[in-house]
């Protein structure tokens, strides 16, 4: 039998236990007088709340009275108020029945004349429920394809949702149940407001026994080949055995499992198996092999030095001392360097503790990057957790054992030195870019303090006289590309102080002392022309800038000292960095600026072939790999080819390739189309639940219950003609109820930050907080009685876009950062998708989404911005839905199924690097990258004869790795020919002899044999030169429009 309730009010699962039922299905009633505050009664029209149903509103239908294809209605008995009925609608799909079940308002509208008439005829806070007796509910059958009929992905995640199952979906609202994952829902209801608790992934895992596994950087840093019987390798060895046992339990788990779900689990247990295969096999090396030991100690020693200077040390002002600018010590007591800390052992408890799946993929990578000959090398390793999981520390973990042993194996017997440029890591996004150098710039000066040390000691652990050093190697808007930019950069920002350090960095990464411009505010009354604003931006004795700390007394302040920190182009090339940071639309330059070849080792002259002068980089990280898709993915891929043989070395040794992701789906394809590899690894690798992977599981308490985790809230507003209303009264009553909390509780929720899909409705949006929200605060005060300084006042609204400079980022990322209790605080953050990545501010918990993100991916990635510290601040998403766009509705209608298997959602990437019109935009950058690698020459003209191998060489490496990456021949034969033609027109306009190679901006009778795509060219200059891309954003080709007369009659009609 089928139970359909209406109740007047309903208690849902994210109320707190004190908070009293919601009152639903209600009306309201007109009053000519009330009673007020002092007890006095006033004339006055008011509406009064009064239930229109109450707990035994419902009505019961047998299946057997329902008629298939025929609705079933039902009258709701009301003496007042609108009239209702029940609809019943059922129907047969795959051998189940559907019904759909319907609320509806009978009154007739025509009839009512006033507003007070249609606010008596409706319903307000309409919910109903649905419920079975004698029956269970069956799961809705989302697709017509059968389970044998899916992609691999797709079939690995409905193995890993098997247990999220949909019960139903909604029309014109949310279709929700309140069970845990598995079991089987006795009430399905209709939601208004949906609400869904995500579980929050924790990378702390205990053994079978319940004790926590530890893995600690200082006890790793301490192993010793003397004794294997202590605390460091028994916690290696505890890893691995338990990952084995967990391995074991997941075969035996197999069995219960439904026969259709085997093929899929066996090949996730398969892919454990060979994650634990290859963590043994690093452990084998650092036990048989002395310097991988070392550098395995040295890199968690770098590593625990890098957690105690940015989270352990706190940042230090600049202030005027004794005439100069110096660092203000705040009152920590003795004031120590991270080493001092790290030689006392007085690191932070919460410090120094690798999570489980950091230090299982720094062992699986060890020998990929110590053997050479390894099949590891060849792998591509994708490291997949959720966001602020911890994939950052994972991969720079590796990244510093890399170094050091690059450093600790070199001889004086080496064809060429291990000094150069040892790494590289790729972003697509400038946010990302920005706050990954800062964490990175802290694990340098680690190593170099270290490598300091280690020398004047004489120890084994002898490290090279070149210091380890960072680059950052961004576009102009970023920092500075050349020492000119720099000099007029750094001149306006000593002058007027506006915008941010032009040289990126706005604390030393070592003792976190600050480095930019004295404040206005210490200033103001002080007579300083001749005292030099700028503190850590300093001229070398040619006239160059450089950083260092502001303060003297650290290991990288002084007279002498210097960051090991680059971040401007024509620094970085004179001296390549260890390891330097890039987006990936840098690389697109490189045909351009042949000195960029000092980043893989090699050394330019005016004229003649290119030397090597170290070795290439050997170790590639992709971070949010899931971005390389698209045109940007496309191009990426194209070029990749030549990149990645620059990066091999003269052995034929290629690069270990690491990449990192929250959100991906057809990951296996997406690594083949990009870096042409046929050997793929995620790691962890899923095993058979969601819930689960060994390195991840979900947080739960001592009972087993799931402790609270990220809350979704979805919005949907159909009754505002505006969906700016929306917006303020949701931005109001977020912003409103944060004051209320206590003080401790308060910081949290003080800073709403806002996503939106475009500029456009962002800066529609921006007026409402100088204007209607801020009306809209003060209603709520006088409506709660809340005035004076407990009420609440928008002081700081902030804009976080492309629009802002990389300097004006970094200081925005700081004020995020700031408690409410401090005056630079912000109140709500309006950000565009340059939140997506790299913004790691755990503070934040409150977020609001204006409207359904393009991508399931991208609404991942936003959302994971707050709540990152889900144990103390689990975080709340409002996600506000677009009444006009059908699109929001979708999802809103499938808010509770969408979000309960959010994963799965993920769409597909692509990238299709060999696609005629991407050989016919980007093949010619390509090809000329590797030629100008080598061979210089100052002009193009009369040197053709030195480039045609080189071009030659290009051209068949594109070919090679078309037949490689593409399967269908027929595929294969056109993009091969259009390679082909590429390289034939470039060669023929060459022999043109054009006078240079590119002049920007161009000169209308310049001769050039390189044309800036998406520039102006004459007819002529089209002729001699080639199109070349300056960019990986666009595959598209672009047209000029123009107003045309042609068409208009001699009278001007």
């Amino acid at each position: 039998m089928i139970v359909v309730s209406l109740p007047s009010e309903k208690k849902f699962f994210w109320q707190i236990e004190t908070a009293l039922p919601i009152q639903l299905n209600g009306g309201y009633e007109l009053c000519k007088k009330i009673v007020n505050n002092d007890n006095k009664e006033k004339t006055l029209d008011a509406w009064r709340r009064i239930a229109l149903t109450t707990i035994d509103t419902k009505i019961k239908v047998k299946l057997n009275d329902l008629k298939l294809g025929e609705p079933y209605k039902e009258e709701l008995n009301s003496k007042f108020g609108p009239r209702l009925q029940i609809e019943l609608f059922p129907r047969k799909i795959l051998n189940k029945v559907i019904i759909t079940c319907v609320l509806r308002n009978l009154t007739d509208s025509s009839n009512l004349n006033s507003h007070s008439d249609r606010i008596k005829n409706s319903l307000f806070q309409s919910y109903f429920e649905v419920s079975l007796e004698g029956g269970i509910f069956s799961k809705y059958p989302e697709g017509v394809r059968t389970f044998e009929k899916l992609d691999t992905d797709e079939q690995n995640l409905a193995l890993l949702y098997n247990d999220a199952a949909t019960w139903a979906i909604g029309h014109g609202c949310a279709a929700a149940w309140d069970v845990i994952d598995g079991d089987i829902p006795s009430i399905i209801y209709a939601d208004c407001m949906p609400a869904v608790q995500l579980p929050s992934m924790t990378p702390d895992i205990r053994t079978s026994s319940g004790m926590p596994i530890s893995l600690s950087m200082r006890g790793l840093s301490e192993l010793s080949l003397n004794s294997f019987d202590n605390d460091g390798w028994e916690a290696l060895d505890s890893l691995i055995e338990e990952y084995q046992n967990w391995i074991e339990r997941k075969n035996i788990e197999l069995d219960a499992y439904d026969h259709k779900f085997h093929e899929i689990a066996k090949k996730n247990i398969l892919d454990c198996q060979n994650c634990l295969i290859r963590m043994k096999a690093g452990l084998i090396t650092i036990r048989n092999n002395s310097i991988a030991l070392e550098a395995f100690k040295l890199a968690n020693q770098s590593m625990l030095l890098q957690q105690i200077s940015s989270k352990q040390l706190e940042a230090r002002g600049l202030t005027l001392l004794d005439g100069y600018v110096g660092a203000k010590k705040l009152d920590q007591g003795v004031y120590r360097t991270p080493w001092e800390i790290l030689v006392n052992k007085a690191e932070n408890s919460n410090l120094g503790t690798w999570r489980a799946f950091q230090a299982a993929f720094l062992l699986l990578s060890i020998d990929g990057l110590v053997n050479e000959k390894s099949t590891d090398r060849e792998v591509v390793d994708l490291i997949w957790f959720p966001t602020g999981g911890g994939k950052t520390e994972a991969y720079l973990g590796v990244a510093a054992f890399y170094m050091f042993y690059q450093r600790l194996i070199a001889n004086r017997l080496d064809q060429f030195p291990r000094d150069g440029t040892n790494v590289f890591m790729r972003y697509t996004l400038r946010m990302l870019t920005t706050q990954q150098f800062q964490r990175a710039a802290s694990l340098i000066c680690a190593m170099e303090h270290i490598r300091k040390n280690s020398n004047q000691n004489n120890k084994l652990s002898f490290l090279g006289e070149k210091p380890f050093s960072l680059g950052l190697w961004v576009g102009g808007d970023g920092s500075p590309n050349t020492w000119k930019d720099a000099e007029e950069k750094i001149s306006s920002f000593r002058k007027f102080g506006k915008g941010g350090n032009p040289l990126v960095l706005s604390e030393c990464p070592w003792c976190r002392s600050e480095i930019g411009r004295l404040n206005e505010i210490i200033t103001k009354n002080i007579k300083y022309k001749s005292i030099e604003l700028l503190a850590g931006i300093q001229k070398d004795k040619d006239k160059k800038y450089y950083l260092k700390c502001s303060d003297n007394m650290c290991d990288f302040g002084g007279e002498w000292s210097r960051l090991p920190i680059e971040v401007i182009d024509q620094a970085i090339y004179s001296n390549p960095p260890s390891m330097f940071i890039g987006t990936a639309d840098k690389f697109a330059m490189m045909a351009w600026k042949p000195e960029t070849g000092a980043l893989f080792g090699l050394k330019h002259t005016k004229s003649g072939p290119v030397k090597r002068q170290s070795l290439p980089p050997g170790l590639i990280i992709q971070d949010e790999f899931h971005l390389i898709s698209g045109p940007l993915g496309t191009i990426y891929g194209l070029y990749e080819g030549v990149i990645e043989k620059l990066c091999t070395d003269n052995n034929g040794i290629p690069p270990k390739i690491i990449a990192s992701t929250a959100t991906i789906r057809g990951a296996e394809k997406q690594v083949k189309s990009i870096y042409c590899r046929s050997k793929f690894q995620l790691f962890p690798s899923p095993g058979l639940q969601m819930s689960d992977s060994f390195f991840g599981r979900y947080a739960t308490d001592d009972h087993g219950k799931l402790l609270e985790g990220r809350l979704y809230l979805g919005i949907y507003a159909v009754g505002y003609n505006s969906f700016l209303t929306t917006q303020v009264r949701t931005y109001s009553a977020a912003l409103f109820r944060a004051k209320l909390f206590e003080k401790k509780k308060r910081d949290a929720w003080w800073t709403l930050l806002t996503f939106y899909n475009s500029l456009r409705e962002l800066g529609g949006a921006r007026t409402l907080f100088s204007s209607d929200i801020t009306a809209r605060l003060g209603d709520h005060a006088n409506r709660y009685g809340v005035q004076g300084e407990e009420r609440r006042y928008l002081n700081s609204i902030e804009e976080l876009t492309s629009r802002r400079t990389q300097a004006e980022l970094v200081g925005l990322m700081n004020r995020l950062s700031s408690d409410c209790s401090d005056h630079n605080a912000i109140d709500a953050c309006l950000a565009s998708n340059i939140i997506e990545v790299g913004v790691d501010i755990d503070r934040l918990a409150l977020m609001a989404v204006v409207g359904q993100p393009k991508s399931t991916a991208q609404y991942i990635q936003v959302t994971g911005r707050v709540g990152r510290r889900w144990w103390d601040r689990p975080g709340l998403i409002l996600m506000m839905y677009n009444p006009s766009k059908s699109r929001d509705l979708s999802h809103f209608e499938q808010f509770h199924s969408y979000h309960r298997r959010l994963y799965e959602r993920v769409e597909p990437t692509s990238a299709t690097p060999f696609s005629i019109e991407s050989v016919k935009r980007a093949a010619i950058g390509a090809i000329l990258l590797w030629a100008r690698q080598q061979y210089d020459a100052e002009q193009p003209s009369e040197s053709l004869t030195h480039f045609e191998e080189a071009l030659r060489q290009g051209c068949e490496y594109l070919k090679v790795r078309c037949q490689q990456v593409e399967h269908e021949p027929m595929e294969i034969s056109r993009a091969q020919q259009a390679i082909q033609s590429v390289h034939d027109e470039l060669i023929k306009k060459w022999k043109g002899n054009p006078q240079l190679w590119w002049d920007y901006p161009q000169e209308s009778d310049g001769e050039y044999l390189m044309l800036w795509s998406g520039e102006h060219a004459t007819s002529d200059q089209k002729r001699k030169g080639v199109q070349v891309l300056s960019s990986m954003r666009n595959v598209d080709s672009s047209v000029q429009v123009e107003i045309s007369s042609r068409y208009f009659s001699e009278e001007g009609q």
